[in-house]
């Protein structure tokens, strides 16, 4: 059961959620950001916004302070900035 949710979720928005933290963090490098799910993604579900936040830092991509769930409108990655690991990959997506 728990499989086939994972599956559902990587079809829908946590591609277009990494993509646009990734992209965004790079931008602004080499400060850090605070990012929501609705401003940064609004189309995205809160819990594609989750699931990409937790899964880039899983990877050693991104890292971050605090992930902020149920503390306003929407999820809050708080004081996030790209690792080594994550700026050489999207230096690579370029």
């Amino acid at each position: 059961m728990a499989q086939q949710m994972d599956q559902r979720r990587e079809r829908r928005g946590v591609p277009a959620a990494r993509q646009a933290i990734l992209a965004r963090l790079r931008r602004e490098w080499p400060d850090s950001l605070d990012l929501t799910a609705r401003s940064l993604v609004p189309t995205v579900p809160d819990g594609d916004f989750l699931a990409a936040c937790v899964a880039l830092q899983d990877e050693g991509m991104i890292m971050y302070e605090a992930l902020l769930v149920g503390t306003g409108p929407s999820p809050m990655l708080v004081a996030a900035v790209l690792t080594r690991k994550g700026q050489a990959a999207t230096r690579d997506d370029r």
